[in-house]
């Protein structure tokens, strides 16, 4: 007799597969008819476990909403299938082991309590696009909180859309939720509804969705307005999507001191991984004063993590004859900075945590893209941006380049404005 753990991987093979003949008793038999009915069986199991392993892949690889860009070729051209199947049936026995597999819903009513979690990136930028779809939820009354990490409850604990923003779970437990929504099927998620959620239903925005790069702003509004069946098509979802945060007043009147009087454009300076950092500010700006027919405003303002106090510092030490430099690097939250670009004229600033902020606003911008991060999969029509893609590290986007996406977006001097071509 096969053990617990016997049948419950059979119940998730069939469920994921399909009705699935496993062989009979082959005791009953004659020695000739046994051999023959062990290789149909091995062949019949062979094309199932094929089949599987194809079903696995597929919902890894392939986004259930086909407006939205994705690039599942390139991932699977570098990762072999059964480390895919593997994944995936890894996470589904972890629901199964824990009961969770009959608690998952496709879609959640809006007039439930929901308690959202995000907990397995920590990264500003994946967060702001991840969670980028809960703008479609604004002024419909939902119930609404967000367990999150430590480290992005800063960036979302002013949202006009989560009722209530946590970073410990004891806090979360204080309330009653009717369900939780998991962005995706990542292991501490599973383990945190399993460990304190156990009995509420439950929808996940990206479900077992894992490896391939793709738009994640579209992504995520796609999967809002699927769970909670708001009926929008996809034609409008694409016009509208874009990274989405939310402010107090508090916190834009606490830049008010210094926000230039006049015009200013807003650049993000630094970075972690030195590809996707850019290393020609000077040589940009030397080019941007000299450039007498772009309209550029009195002021550039310098934004950025602590990682960018030495770029920060070597722009400082240059003078620029048509334009004051003011740094505020290290010495902002993200939403004081989002506050600080939501009044420029323009941002210019490297894939990254602080370009999505931007995006967030209002102003357009003009981004720059190493080669290993395509860039329609991190913008949308509504960004308002002038992509630039480099073929290589995104140093190597030249600054005549960006000269001529600050000309479309800033205009002339004859203060006629270009026609954007983002």
């Amino acid at each position: 007799m096969p053990d617990a753990r016997g049948h419950r991987v059979r119940d998730v093979y069939a469920e994921v597969h399909g009705n699935v003949q496993w062989p009979a008793d082959r005791r009953s038999r004659g020695s000739g008819a046994r051999r023959a009915a062990t290789v149909r069986w091995s062949s019949r199991a062979m094309k199932n476990m094929f089949r599987l392993i194809d079903r696995c892949v597929a919902e890894s690889t392939r986004i259930p909403y086909e407006w939205v860009p994705h690039d599942p070729a390139r991932y699977l051209g570098n990762t072999p299938t059964l480390k895919i199947a593997k994944k995936f049936l890894h996470r589904r026995l972890s629901l199964a082991a824990g009961g969770q597999l009959a608690l998952a819903r496709p879609t959640l009513p809006r007039d439930a309590r929901i308690l959202w979690l995000y907990t397995g990136k920590s990264n500003f930028g994946d967060a702001t696009m991840d969670m980028a779809g809960r703008s479609l939820l604004r002024g419909t009354g939902m119930s609404l909180d967000l367990l999150t990490l430590p480290k992005l409850r800063p960036l979302f604990e002013e949202d006009d859309v989560f009722s209530n923003v946590f970073d410990r779970v004891d806090d979360a437990l204080k309330r009653d939720y009717d369900a939780i929504l998991l962005n995706e099927f990542n292991f501490p998620s599973i383990r945190l509804k399993k460990e304190h959620f156990k009995r509420l239903p439950f929808a996940s925005l990206f479900g077992y969705f894992y490896g391939p790069d793709r738009n994640q702003t579209q992504f995520s509004f796609a999967a809002i307005n699927h769970i909670f069946e708001l009926g929008l098509t996809p034609a409008y979802l694409r016009d509208i999507a874009k990274p989405y945060l939310h402010s107090n007043v508090s916190t834009e009147r606490s830049v008010d001191a210094i926000v230039p009087d006049s015009r200013y454009m807003c650049i993000a300076v630094g970075g972690i991984d030195p590809r996707r950092t850019y290393e020609r500010w000077t040589e940009l700006l030397s080019a941007l004063d000299d450039a007498t027919d772009i309209d550029v405003p009195p002021t550039i303002v310098l934004l950025g993590a602590p990682n960018g106090a030495d770029a920060a510092e070597a722009i400082c030490g240059h003078t620029y004859a048509r334009f004051d430099i003011r740094s505020s690097v290290g010495q902002l939250s993200l939403l004081q900075s989002r506050a600080m670009v939501a009044r420029s004229a323009v941002f210019v600033g490297c894939d990254g945590g602080m370009m999505h902020v931007a995006h967030s606003t209002d102003v357009g911008s003009v981004t720059l893209f190493a080669h290993i991060e395509p860039m329609h999969l991190r913008l949308t029509p509504s960004c308002n941006s002038i992509g630039l893609q480099s073929r290589g590290a995104v140093s190597e986007i030249d600054p005549p380049e960006i000269l001529s996406a600050l000309r479309t977006k800033l205009g002339s001097t004859s203060g006629q404005l270009l026609t954007d071509a983002a």
